[in-house]
């Protein structure tokens, strides 16, 4: 079942995701089901990832969407009565593929499906992208102790 919430804020993040300034790099978690959730990430100034020449490293796409993959996840579990006391962990990365920088200034729109669990892994899929432009895809695995899985 999804849910549509509008955080819009690194406040309302910080309930769901361990993640704090600097690194919280999510700006919103745009909607959320226990497979999949939908997120906005601003390319601001004071993001740690971003180069001199205003573009972000390639390696913040898949901390993006790991993030993004932490805020559904700890949304479906407040949603489910639960609390988010424990975390998931990233445990690998696979076939990450950047296909186009994102430049200060822009919004970001990330999307994450999970594919398959394996016992307290969790196999998930994702995709980046700004102003309708694809800019990365990857897919990862999230070990998440049985408490939180």
């Amino acid at each position: 079942m999804w849910r549509a919430v509008n955080t819009d804020s690194q406040q309302s993040l910080t309930a769901i995701v361990p993640h704090r300034a600097p690194m919280l790099l999510l700006s919103g978690l745009e909607s959320f089901s226990s497979e999949e959730a939908r997120a906005t990430a601003a390319v601001r100034e004071d993001n740690p990832f971003l180069r001199p020449d205003g573009k972000l490293e390639r390696v913040a796409y898949a901390e993006i969407m790991a993030q993004c993959f932490a805020a559904g996840a700890g949304a479906s579990l407040l949603a489910a009565g639960g609390a988010c006391a424990g975390w998931g962990y990233l445990a690998a990365l696979r076939d990450v593929t950047v296909h186009a920088d994102a430049c200060v200034g822009q919004r970001l729109d990330v999307l994450v499906r999970v594919s398959a669990r394996l016992g307290e892994i969790a196999v998930v899929d994702g995709e980046v992208h700004a102003e309708g432009q694809l800019l990365a895809t990857g897919q990862f695995k999230i070990f998440m102790p049985e408490e939180t899985a």
